[in-house]
């Protein structure tokens, strides 16, 4: 295995009870089984030997780059309270405020040259605007590496990252690795459409797996593959699942430990794809998970703790065979990881040797120096930070619904028929309007899905109501649910339609709560109530 993708010694010392991934090589295709290593990249990891004279690469020197320093200015790693206020007080500005500033951003200046060029750690512009490794700059991996095996914590010992330019490309790459023109894909009925463009032009059939309140049903999983018939299908069972197991996008599931091992038993290749995976939380009422709650509030390492214990575990902690990809990016910089097992990170990094090579530079840079100063430590707190930031914008949401409909919980709805919570939203009438069956109650207009989502109500025409040109006029804009339907065989209407995706993750407080006002007239003058 190449040297930038050793694991620390402290990592593999914790890991010497755990079992090594097994030989998966028979499930990659004919094209991944084709990639050979690249004769001049492989020269790459010998540029950084000690006293190395390199003149096997015509690659430019680094005086000819025109950036001298590369500086950035950062937010702190608690710039977001861990118990934000329910409703955001507004900004106060004096005129000593704006005469002596209290922001305690903190600044950085990559340069071209380091004082310690050797050092695995070091960033500097002259390696991190050159041609270099399809695994990218070594200090990147090294801060990766600490962070998976005390967050993710793989059950078996010899897993590893990969840097790649963002989740389309981590996922294309997986696709890459094992799907043949016209296989079978699981993916859950409701899905990301983003990961089916990377997959549909494979010709590949998605094989939708029915969902309830923490997303897939392991029963019907195994039904389906038991059941699949090669011959009848005319195509070879499906080895691969594509799985969003936290914040599920669209439905806002989340997966937790039990459902997770179930399925990881069912013998199948596993792409849990974690974008929102450290904003996760458990759903549980019980004393310890309160406790947890509570703990997550507080500062310093024991705050730090709890949320790592709170987040529900991720498929690596089952994955003693080394079949799951764990895949998690950052918006914008096109920058992200995949986590997974070392045959599959060799024939990754073949991969992206022949298509991207290494991520940008500038983000790698800036995205490196910003954890370095962080720390393991600091990145957490800010994580934490984010996940109470993203709580107090879906209570603005609930707010702002409870505000405008009549809500009543339903444990029984049959939208997920099991374990499932749904919330219907009634009309609100006047305090005179009495009905028989409903009382104050108006008629049932939208039934949304907690924790995250909501999804319109059983009503077949309502598709009608919000098209995209209508959102232009109206100025809000929700997604819509056929946009997301994997084709399965769901438990109210068909094709998606009376569907739709709410997000609350960019609207101000006030645009929230003017969206949900709209909402609510645009419904009412829908159903002529």
């Amino acid at each position: 295995m190449d040297a930038a993708f050793a694991i620390p010694t402290e990592a593999r010392e914790t890991a010497t009870s755990l079992p090594m991934a097994k030989d998966l090589s028979h499930h990659l295709n004919r094209l991944t089984r084709n990639r050979q290593a690249s004769s001049l990249k492989e020269l790459y990891k010998y540029m950084s030997y000690p006293g190395m004279i390199t003149m096997a690469g015509g690659i430019p020197h680094p005086q000819v780059f025109p950036f001298e320093t590369l500086s950035a200015s950062i937010l702190p790693v608690d710039a977001f309270p861990l118990d934000p206020p329910r409703i955001p007080a507004k900004p106060k500005k004096s005129l000593m405020s704006w005469l002596f500033p209290t922001s305690q951003n903190s600044s950085f200046t990559i340069p071209k040259y380091a004082s310690d060029p050797k050092n695995p750690a070091t960033i500097q512009l002259s390696t991190s605007l050159q041609y270099q490794a399809a695994t990218g700059p070594l200090a990147l991996p090294l801060f990766l590496r600490e962070y998976v095996a005390k967050v993710y914590k793989p059950a078996y010992a010899d897993w590893d990252v990969l840097i790649n330019v963002g989740a389309t490309d981590g996922w294309a790459k997986i696709c890459s690795l094992f799907l043949e023109f016209g296989d079978a894909i699981l993916v859950e009925e409701w899905t990301y459409p983003g990961a089916e463009n990377t997959f549909l032009p494979y010709e590949a059939e998605r094989v939708a797996i029915k969902m309830d309140a923490q997303g897939l049903l392991p029963d019907h999983l195994e039904s389906v593959l038991s059941g699949w018939d090669e011959e009848k299908r005319g195509k070879r069972r499906p080895r691969v699942l594509y799985t969003i197991p936290t914040g599920q996008n669209p439905t806002g599931a989340t997966m937790m430990a039990e459902r997770k091992k179930q399925i990881y038993d069912i013998y199948i290749i596993i792409c849990e794809d974690e974008p929102y995976y450290c904003l996760g939380a458990t759903y549980e009422k019980s004393i310890v998970a309160q406790r947890l709650e509570d703990a997550e509030k507080e500062e310093g390492a024991e705050g730090n703790e709890a949320f790592i214990k709170a987040l529900p575990p991720s498929f690596l902690a089952f994955d003693t065979d080394g079949r799951t990809f764990s895949k998690t990016s950052a918006p914008g910089s096109r920058l992200g990881w995949i986590t997974t097992s070392p045959l599959f990170i060799e024939r990754l990094t073949r991969a992206t040797e022949a298509s991207t090579q290494a991520p940008s530079g500038f983000a790698t840079a800036l995205t490196t120096t910003m954890l370095q100063q962080w720390g393991f430590e600091g990145y957490i707190r800010w994580l934490r930070g984010i996940k109470a930031t993203y709580k107090m914008r879906k209570t603005w949401l609930c707010d702002s619904l409870a505000d405008e409909f009549d809500l009543e919980f339903d444990t029984h709805s049959a939208l997920f028929p099991e374990k499932s919570r749904t919330i219907t939203g009634y009309a609100k009438r006047a305090s005179s309007a009495w009905d028989e069956k409903r009382g104050l109650k108006g008629p049932a207009l939208i039934t949304f899905i907690p924790p995250t989502e909501a999804v319109g109500s059983a009503c077949g025409r309502l598709g009608e109501f919000f098209e995209p040109g209508d959102s232009a006029d109206i100025q809000v804009l929700f997604a819509p649910g056929w946009g997301f339907d994997a084709g399965g065989d769901h438990a109210i209407g068909g094709n998606g339609f009376g569907y739709y995706r709410l997000a609350f993750s960019i609207a101000t407080y006030e645009e929230t709560r003017s969206a949900m006002k709209t909402f609510s007239k645009v419904l009412t003058k829908f159903f002529r109530l």
